[in-house]
């Protein structure tokens, strides 16, 4: 999560042309090798409790559709934090994808009746599926490393069958503020200027909007704060990177000054601290279902379609604010 927006670059040919050249925020394939040293330290389950935690109520949320999946698609499966608490009964095969080997390679939980392969992705925005081939694909906290999200919504389009079903997590926006603010301010007060130190995370607006761009129809979001504490923020970042989640930019980010970092964490508790000095770190989670488009999926009548005026629900139903209505 730590790092800085990589900034656009322009060459002589895009000034000339008067065109931008997209540039990649994030370095793909640090970030696999960031993920890959943090599923081989010794004590990588430890920090396993988030991915974990809403693991689990994306799994509980497979089971609220009506419907039997003959094989899930895991993107970003880590360590196989949704194949734990899948139910057999929704499900009998899991297919786990991720760019970090050394997190498929990870030794899986037997589950009676329940069938997992991996497959490592190449890219983290092409999926190696035919068209039209998967009923239900789920993420869990991956989306916000990946750099171009639109292209990956139409591949997870292309690949579902119609009125097959995308569910999902990710960090949205006002994740780990306090970190932010305290990084911000102590930069601010030591070398006089500040540099975005955190990753920028998705807004519910701009995540429906995406969704929607990819042809995704009934799109419902939600989200959830949940709040971690820690001793101090030394503990704190060392959890960040326990995850996998620290910076990966395509163009690195100054290192920060050790008289910043000792000035953040003093700020970080200053402003944060609860009152048995613990500093909470908290997590905006943002959940979302959107469907492929079919045939068979209900439709709104066109406007203008109604025989019946809001007007007349009151005729049918008598109006109870007049005098002598029963109510």
């Amino acid at each position: 999560m730590i790092c800085t927006r990589a900034l656009s670059i322009i060459s002589k040919r895009d000034v000339l042309s008067k065109r931008l050249r997209f540039v990649s925020t994030f370095n793909a394939q640090r970030k696999a090798l960031q993920r890959n040293r943090a599923a081989k330290l010794d004590n990588h389950e430890q920090f396993d409790y988030l991915r974990n935690g809403i693991a689990e109520i994306l799994a509980d949320r497979i089971t609220d559709i009506s419907r039997d999946f003959p094989r899930i698609v895991d993107l970003g499966a880590g360590k196989g934090h949704v194949y734990k608490h899948v139910n057999t009964y929704t499900t009998s095969h899991v297919i786990e994808c991720d760019t970090a080997k050394d997190c498929l390679d990870l030794p899986r939980q037997d589950i009676e009746g329940l069938k997992t392969e991996q497959i490592l992705l190449e890219r983290d925005d092409t999926l190696p599926f035919d068209n039209n081939s998967q009923e239900l694909i789920i993420s869990n906290l991956w989306l916000h490393w990946v750099n171009d999200l639109p292209k990956l919504f139409k591949e997870v389009e292309r690949v579902l069958v119609p009125d097959g079903v995308f569910i999902g997590s990710m960090f949205a926006v006002e994740t780990v503020y306090q970190l932010r603010v305290s990084l911000q301010q102590a930069e601010l007060e030591r070398t006089g200027g500040i540099a975005p130190h955190i990753s920028p995370f998705v807004s519910p607006a701009d995540l429906g909007s995406l969704l929607n761009g990819a042809k995704f129809c009934m799109i419902t979001l939600d989200s959830e704060e949940i709040t971690v504490t820690y001793p101090d923020m030394y503990f704190l970042l060392r959890d960040i990177q326990g995850m996998g989640e620290n910076g990966c930019l395509t163009v690195a980010p100054n290192l920060l000054r050790r008289d910043v970092l000792t000035s953040a964490a003093a700020l970080y508790h200053d402003l944060y601290a609860n009152s048995d000095n613990s500093l909470p770190l908290t997590f905006n989670i943002l959940y979302f279902i959107a469907w492929k488009q079919s045939a068979v999926q209900g439709k709104p009548k066109a406007r203008g379609s109604q025989n019946l005026s809001i007007a007349d629900l009151g005729k049918m139903f008598g109006d109870k604010s007049k005098p002598g209505s029963e109510s």
